[in-house]
């Protein structure tokens, strides 16, 4: 993509049931060690995997069939349309992943996502060596996965991702927890610790930056994306740790603590330019989710305070203070056949400018840039998945930090985004291996507005309907 800042972006964030990172040293090994122990410990064995789980850069995962060896239970109880998550979905994760009752294998499985990706009007050149301007037909990804209990209330997902296109093995986000149960004011209440690469990332809805909607993109398109908030942008570079618990089977409460990796192991990663949190980010979540029959409502509100140095690479120059508070509902109704699904989301950036100012990469002391996702979703018998949803962006015009892709230096973005699936097998593919899942769809993104226009947006003639995407995909998982 081009544009100023293009770390920000916000195009379409892939997402899963739940689980994204690059080789470390000892140096660094150690300073995650630390962190861990310092921000309240998931016990050794939930540190060492994500000390493994920190090595690459995150993108997004899928419904692992390791989970359903591991529960007996077929894609359908935890997945409306994976990785769409259901309310005994949103526990099995809230408690650990450690659920039991199918076979005692090791937790282990692998995703290949091949797609195809045609856009309105070809791109000024190939994004990716081995490619095309338009109409690309590649393997976008293969992953395998580390998904399911470790050791009595220890679980984890862990991601390892190869991209075909960056030619580049990461570890998708990755998460490992310890949960229990006890009694409060004589209730039921889970807790929990969670050690997590991506803030948000713990969190059991699909409506945080993390896992929301669309749950699958092209990796080669669009040229131009708008730009997002920071606590979307963060994943494969941080390391958090903190607490939660879930009481009465429907109040969410998490507070958390990230710090950024160290140069060294950005470098050796090759993103030595990414931002740095100065010191640590704190981050919280509340939910309430009550059930009225076969419906579940959420109602919440999330968010996290950062210090930040844009560029990592020149230091000293200040820091830019970003506070990120966002509101979000989730709406669900499931039958025997039906499951409908709604959401909202509605991100308010705060940004205080002096590291960017003092870099150049900003011309306002004070900017903001306010984000709404809304997506309304049908499913038929965890078969036929259809999902509509529009997405917005909105901020304060800057000279410099949005120059680059604006004529008019306005962040300012709109679109819609369809999708439809086939699901074969969620309720168990035929033959001996009736874990495997898979998910063949098409996706069109309709861009209305980029960077402030419809027409000629960036000066350069670029229009906003060039950027409209079509992906057809397989999703595999086995």
């Amino acid at each position: 993509m081009t544009e100023a800042m293009s770390n920000r972006h916000l195009g379409p964030v892939g997402q899963c049931c739940d689980g994204d990172a690059e080789t470390i040293g000892p140096k660094d090994a150690a300073r995650s060690l630390s962190v861990g122990l310092a921000f309240g410990g998931v016990g050794c064995a939930a540190v060492a995997l994500v000390i493994f789980g920190v090595l690459f850069k995150p993108q997004g995962a899928s419904a692992v069939p390791s989970f359903a060896m591991q529960t007996g239970q077929p894609c359908s109880t935890c997945h409306t349309a994976f990785p769409e998550l259901t309310p005994f979905g949103r526990r099995f994760k809230i408690n650990g992943y450690t659920m039991g009752g199918g076979i005692k294998v090791p937790p282990l499985a692998a995703m290949l996502t091949p797609a195809f990706t045609h856009t309105d009007r070809n791109q000024d050149t190939p994004p990716a060596p081995n490619t095309y301007s338009n109409n690309n037909t590649i393997l976008q990804q293969g992953s395998v996965f580390y998904g399911g209990q470790i050791y009595g209330n220890l679980g984890a997902l862990v991601q390892v991702t190869y991209d075909w296109v960056a030619e580049q093995a990461f570890l998708d986000n990755s998460d490992v927890r310890y949960a229990d149960t006890t009694k409060l004011f004589g209730t039921d209440l889970v807790w929990g610790i969670d050690t997590n690469n991506n803030p948000t990332l713990s969190d059991p809805w699909n409506t945080t930056p993390a896992w929301s909607f669309p749950y699958i993109v092209s990796t080669v398109a669009p040229q131009f994306g708008p730009p997002g908030p920071l606590i979307g942008s963060l994943g494969g570079t941080v390391i958090g740790t903190g607490a939660y618990t879930f009481w009465k089977d429907m109040l969410y409460v998490e507070v958390s603590a990230y710090q950024n990796l160290s140069s060294g192991t950005l470098a050796l990663l090759g993103d030595l330019n990414s931002t740095s949190i100065v010191g640590a980010a704190p981050y919280w979540r509340v939910a309430f989710e009550p059930t009225f029959g076969d419906s579940t409502l959420m109602i919440g509100t999330f968010g996290m305070q950062t210090n930040e140095i844009p560029i990592r690479s020149q230091p000293g120059s200040g820091v830019d203070q970003i506070l990120d508070i966002g509101f979000d509902s989730e709406y669900q109704y499931i039958s025997d056949k039906h499951a409908v699904t709604a959401m909202l989301t509605y991100i308010i950036e705060n940004q205080h400018y002096n590291a960017s100012i003092n870099q150049g990469l900003a011309s306002n002391q004070n900017d903001n840039l306010n984000t709404f996702n809304a997506s309304i979703g049908y499913v038929y018998d965890n078969t036929y998945s259809f999902k509509a949803a529009y997405f917005n962006v909105a901020g304060s015009s800057d000279a410099l930090l949005y120059s680059a892709s604006s004529i008019t230096n306005s962040p300012n973005s709109s679109g819609l985004i369809f999708d439809a699936a086939y699901l074969p097998f969620s309720h168990g593919a035929p033959g001996p291996f009736p874990w495997v899942n898979a998910r063949i769809g098409m996706s069109y993104t309709k861009y209305l507005t980029l960077f402030g226009g419809t027409t000629n947006f960036d000066g350069a003639g670029h229009n906003a309907a060039d950027n409209n995407t079509l992906l057809l995909y397989s999703w595999v998982a086995f």
